[in-house]
């Protein structure tokens, strides 16, 4: 990010336009009075390196400065330097003493876009000035501002950008700590699992239900099981139509290819792209920094226009070490996260949301490996979607599929999931849970929605249900990205826990207010909702019971015996049905997803489906546990060999 004397070419993915594109005597014609960067030259870059960023932001639309940061001709504080030479102002540095209360009450706000046009003040060199920020602004319009400045006897510095967000920070941590953790509690209690998770009637239901069941059992157990089983009917054929449905949409769209040819950018020059946010949470990820980085360069998409912020928790010293000894592309920026409860990926996200600079926000997590084209699709497919349109759901897979047992059976999952079973949904216009990486947004949905949950485990699917509510779509985007499955039993097991101990946390929130949830979503809607968040998790807290039934069955030699009763008769025959059905449609659309990738020897590993769901049954026990005892636990998934 130093800056250079020789035209350096750019780095792969930074989409620089040969200029041939726009000849150097019509671009030279056509620059306006602002355009003036000849100091640069000699002191900074040379004449050809100069040239190359006026071609690269005419090509892109944003000014020379903004082409000559992206294309990593110069670094900001290079650059800053040389224009308050230029102009004859200090520079204000690390040694500046800055006011920014005294700013703000001068103007009436703190916003970033005050600090941005002078409500910064700062005392260089023993002078009292007002600070312009050096790479935000043309070199002709700053140059008039300060005239303008000193006319009025106002003294002026210039500052990078950088060295404004650090000092804004600094005097606005605690607030957005605070908005991070406590904006959607605060705004709508109802939405978030924070403070009393849940509520009396949930409570005395739940209790009442339970006294119902036992004194049931006690004194009618046949009729009991069969009244149960009957309620439980319900929700598991949901599940099962719903994989039906999954089955019919991997027939329709046909194999998928592993790299699917990359489409235009649908009538959208580069020129017209939005800045796009990329926010990475990382937290003890310092092994797969290298990788993450590459897969960030790799995004086909202007570089001026990318934003990318490598989101650090305070107290992970190791990864900010092994951050510091990465030469960071430009355009990457970093944000650490204070330290404070709950220590949650949704909070640190909600955190770096604040300094985002981006029309359209995408989350990926450390291991992930998204394919170059992604942001162009998603933002290609919110410009051609309906104006409801608020989130767009790229598809996830596995990269390490042989790794073990467990990842084998991870790939299935995501292979049905992703590719089968969301799709349905989207299709069906049903509200969906997102996945925890790879959400496309629009920025100004995700704030007017709270943003994430900082108290639910699984933000990502409750983010899902409360887009939905709030009349927004969510949609699948046909482009893959490649993340890492757990490998190990014990690294598994934490994060179907987690995973699990989220839906719950998600099924109570949303459940709190039963009639709201059906005017929000409609009927069909609050039915989906229930059985597809209600109903895994009971089918996963019930799928150990019908085991144990049928050994005690076993156990006395009453197993194959005719029922004693006609309740007994239609209990055994909905839970073989029950079985039957769902082992057979989960199998068949892992199978059928799994060949669709290009995966056909995992076809096989789906008969094991059955020992995974009672792994699952395991953990879902565990995650209920853990609800109990300590809901904002978050068990962290690593990532590496293991």
């Amino acid at each position: 990010m130093g800056s250079v004397g020789r035209v350096r070419q750019p780095r792969p993915g930074a989409s620089a336009a040969p200029p041939a594109i726009i000849a150097p005597g019509l671009l030279a014609q056509q620059r306006p009075a602002e355009d003036d960067y000849d100091f640069l030259v000699a002191s900074v870059v040379d004449a050809d390196a100069l040239e190359l960023a006026r071609t690269e932001a005419a090509r892109c639309g944003v000014a020379t400065q903004e082409a000559l940061l992206a294309l990593g001709l110069v670094s900001a504080t290079g650059y800053a330097a040389a224009l308050a030479r230029a102009l004859g102002v200090p520079l204000a540095g690390w040694d500046a003493v800055f006011d920014v209360k005294a700013a703000g009450q001068r103007h009436g706000s703190e916003s970033r876009r005050g600090a941005e046009f002078g409500s910064l003040e700062a005392t260089v060199a023993g002078r009292p000035c007002r600070v312009l920020c050096a790479e935000n602004t043309a070199p002709g319009v700053l140059r008039r501002r300060i005239a303008g400045l000193h006319a009025r006897g106002i003294g002026v510095a210039l500052a990078t950008r950088f060295r404004i967000d650090a000092v804004l920070d600094e005097h606005r941590q605690a607030q957005r700590m605070d908005r991070a953790i406590h904006g959607l509690l605060r705004r709508s209690p109802v939405d978030s699992a924070g403070g009393t998770m849940v509520w009396t009637w949930q409570r005395v239901a739940a209790i009442a239900a339970a006294l119902l069941i036992v004194a049931g059992l006690a004194t009618a157990p046949h009729t009991t099981l069969a009244a149960l089983t009957a309620m439980a009917a319900v929700p598991f054929l949901c599940v099962v139509l719903l994989r039906a449905l999954a089955l019919s949409e991997i027939a329709f769209v046909g194999p998928a290819s592993p790299c699917p040819e990359a489409p235009p950018m649908f009538g959208v020059a580069d020129e017209e792209a939005p800045v796009y946010s990329v926010l990475v949470p990382l937290y003890r990820e310092a092994g797969v920094l290298p990788g993450l980085v590459r897969a960030l360069q790799a995004l086909d998409y202007p570089r001026a226009r990318l934003d990318v912020l490598l989101v650090l928790e305070a107290a992970d010293l190791d990864t900010q070490a092994a951050l510091l000894s990465l030469r960071l592309p430009p355009g990457f920026r970093t944000v650490v996260v204070p330290d404070g409860g709950p220590r949650t990926k949704p909070k640190a996200l909600n955190y770096a949301l604040q300094f985002a600079r981006g029309k359209y926000v995408v989350v990926y997590d450390a291991e992930d490996r998204p394919q170059p084209d992604q942001l162009r699709r998603a933002l290609a497919m919110f410009r051609r979607g309906p104006p409801q349109l608020g989130c767009v759901q790229a598809q996830l897979n596995i990269h390490n599929p042989r790794d073990s047992w467990f990842t084998e059976q991870f790939t299935i999952e995501y292979s049905a999931l992703f590719d089968a079973i969301l799709p349905a949904l989207a299709r069906l216009g049903l509200p969906m849970p997102l996945g925890g990486t790879s959400n496309h947004f629009r920025r100004e949905v995700l704030v007017a929605v709270g943003g994430w949950d900082p108290f639910n485990v699984t933000e990502d699917a409750d983010l899902g249900f409360r887009l939905a509510r709030r009349g927004w779509g969510t949609t699948v985007l046909s482009s893959t990205t490649w993340e890492e499955a757990p490998v190990s039993l014990s690294r598994w097991f934490k994060q179907r826990t987690r995973w699990l101990k989220g839906w719950m946390q998600t099924y109570i929130v949303h459940t709190r207010q039963p009639w709201r949830l059906g005017a929000e979503l409609g009927l069909r809607g609050a039915l989906g909702f229930h059985a597809l968040m209600g109903g895994l998790v009971l089918l996963a807290l019930m799928h150990p019971l019908l085991y144990m039934l049928l050994a005690c069955h076993a156990a006395s030699g009453r197993l194959l015996a005719p029922a004693e009763t006609p309740a007994g008769a239609a209990f055994w025959a909905v839970a073989w049905i029950n079985l039957a059905a769902g082992y057979l449609t989960s199998m068949a659309v892992g199978a059928a997803s799994a060949w669709r990738r290009g995966q056909p020897g995992l076809m096989w590993s789906a008969l094991s489906m059955p020992l995974c769901w009672l792994l699952v049954s395991a953990a879902a026990y565990r995650a209920l546990y853990q609800l109990a005892t300590d809901p904002y636990l978050w068990e962290k998934t690593e990532h590496g060999d293991g």
